[in-house]
């Protein structure tokens, strides 16, 4: 049996190699044995040295495979079924769209084609029927201007906001005594003296003040008639008219017309005395509404542009310059159109439309231009003007009239006597 010494190896083991030997113990984590000359020895120390080397640096692995390139988890971001459906919704609008746009504009040429049609073959002859629709225009506007008896007895029994005005001639005795005698029912007296002043209309805040103490509002609906002159009653209607007053109506067959209806019906009331007691203040504001008026100024520029038809409402005698009593005559390029050709006397009544548009149509008056109306003191011009603006037409009235031109225009622009025969 071999002897073992502590320290000393045996002889077979230093001839072979370190790595031949075999050890069938396990080499553990710790030391074997706290022997102090092991650990100077040379073996040991190469083992502890291996040890050492062997927790320091791990054994070299193999490195992880490259992992697979992702795969998009988000379906809406390759869905081919969503956004073919987004590009047929957008097809969608974008035909509906255009198909609209289409039918708009098709509309709007077939609109325009359409009224430049009618205009081209429209006639404006006597006797021939005027379109529905220029028709109608004009018949909202005789509406509103004029008011039958039927009709503002209707008022009268509604009990509608109305207010009911007789204008007095120019003899304002006469008037007041027959207005005590008789008058229709709730009527007030009105001078033409409250109104205008030698021809010219009063200052607005004048008439304003005037109007409101009749009791006059903004929102009332002004009805005037005369003894039957009608002369008065329309100059009235133009004043109301001229300083803003927006419904205002002329009642068909004055005084004597209602006297007419109350012969067959005592609903159709009248009273005596003088005006009704003093009204409640009203709240009428007065304006100037330059659609139906012009100055002298506006008149000479239309001699040179010719924006305006001229039409004269004296007589024919005054119109010519033969009258006598005055230096008459007329603005050159003016139509005359008197008061009798569009007033009847003798019945007391307007004459008949038919009759107006031939009238106006024979004296070369368009509808679409407007009209000029003068006379001496604007009272029979604003008969002419309310037969014009009845049929449809557009007119102002040069309120200072043939006095003013006579005097201020030049030579030129006015025809007196002998050089009337040439016009």
């Amino acid at each position: 049996m071999q002897k073992w010494s502590v320290g000393v190896r045996p002889k077979e083991y230093e001839t072979r190699a370190v790595e031949e030997v075999y050890n069938t113990v396990e080499e553990a984590e710790h030391k074997e044995y706290e022997d102090p000359d092991y650990f100077f020895d040379e073996l040991g120390r190469s083992r502890r040295n291996e040890k050492r080397m062997a927790k320091k640096v791990p054994a070299m692995m193999t490195p992880p495979p490259i992992p697979p390139p992702m795969t998009p988890t988000h379906i809406a971001i390759h869905n081919p079924k969503n956004s073919t459906s987004k590009r047929w919704k957008i097809a969608c609008v974008s035909a509906t769209v255009t198909l609209l746009s289409v039918f708009i504009l098709a509309t709007i040429l077939s609109f325009f084609f359409f009224v430049s049609s009618s205009n081209s073959f429209q006639k404006e002859s006597y006797g021939l029927p005027r379109p529905s629709v220029e028709q109608s225009l004009i018949n909202g506007k005789r509406s509103d201007m004029e008011i039958t008896p039927n009709h503002l007895l209707t008022l009268l029994i509604t009990k509608r906001k109305i207010c009911i005005l007789e204008a007095a001639s120019g003899d304002e005795e006469k008037s007041r005594d027959l207005f005590s005698l008789d008058h229709i029912e709730s009527a007030r007296l009105i001078f033409h003296s409250n109104l205008s002043h030698a021809g010219v209309p009063v200052h607005p805040l004048q008439f304003q003040r005037f109007a409101r103490a009749q009791g006059i509002d903004n929102d009332c609906h002004v009805i005037v008639y005369d003894r039957g002159q009608m002369i008065w009653s329309a100059y009235t209607v133009w004043i109301f008219k001229l300083f803003g007053h927006q419904k205002v109506s002329l009642l068909s067959g004055g005084y004597l017309g209602w006297k007419t209806h109350q012969a067959r019906s005592g609903q159709y009331k009248t009273e005596q005395g003088d005006s009704p007691a003093r009204p409640r203040q009203g709240d009428f504001l007065a304006s100037w509404n330059d659609s139906v008026i012009i100055t002298y100024d506006d008149v000479l520029l239309n001699t040179e542009i010719d924006n305006f038809d001229v039409v004269d409402a004296q007589a024919k005698d005054e119109f010519l310059g033969t009258a006598q009593g005055a230096l008459y005559g007329h603005i050159k390029g003016a139509r005359n159109i008197p008061v009798d050709a569009v007033y009847d006397w003798a019945v007391g009544q307007w004459k008949a439309s038919d009759h107006l548009r031939g009238l106006f149509n024979n004296n070369a008056l368009s509808l679409r231009k407007p009209v000029i109306i003068y006379c001496s003191t604007s009272l029979r011009s604003a008969m002419v003007w309310w037969a014009l603006t009845r049929s449809g037409y557009k007119g102002k009235i040069y309120f200072g009239g043939w006095p003013e031109w006579v005097v201020r225009a030049p030579d030129g622009l006015k025809v007196i006597e002998s050089s009337s025969t040439s016009e």
